[in-house]
């Protein structure tokens, strides 16, 4: 059954229908982002932050924060490996980081996390390490 699966996954008819379907999700995400940038700066008119109202500059706000979700979701979705950014490659999903990953930046990321994991050692550990631990381990 595996087999199969391999075969199907590596069908250059189905990969081309899976990097076209994601070049239309990531369109789309483009023009939506075009149409909060606009927005934005229709808001603006050549001014600073600092000269709009506080209603335009609430405005401004929520336009900002709904670019940034939107980036946000597109850089962990299946459209596009969150290391390399690249979308035309095989993906895996690493659920406790929320992320997805192209198989050669995740097979990086593995064997890194493998190798640390065999360096670690007893002594106390900064906020740093522990979060790069952390991270790591997602991947074991």
């Amino acid at each position: 059954m595996r087999d199969k699966r391999a075969i199907i996954l590596k069908n250059p008819r189905l990969q081309r229908i899976r990097n076209g379907l994601r070049d239309i999700i990531l369109e789309a995400k483009y023009v939506k982002t075009m149409h909060i940038l606009n927005q934005m700066k229709e808001l603006k008119k050549a001014r600073s932050i600092d000269d709009l109202s506080q209603r335009e500059f609430k405005q401004y706000r929520t336009l900002q924060k709904q670019e940034s979700k939107l980036s946000n979701i597109a850089r962990r979705s299946i459209c596009m490996c969150v290391v390399c950014g690249k979308g035309n490659r095989d993906m895996v999903y690493n659920k406790p980081y929320d992320a997805w990953y192209c198989t050669e930046c995740y097979g990086m990321e593995r064997s890194s996390a493998q190798k640390s994991g065999k360096a670690r050692q007893r002594s106390p550990k900064s906020c740093e390490e522990e979060a790069v631990e952390s991270h790591s381990k997602t991947f074991l």
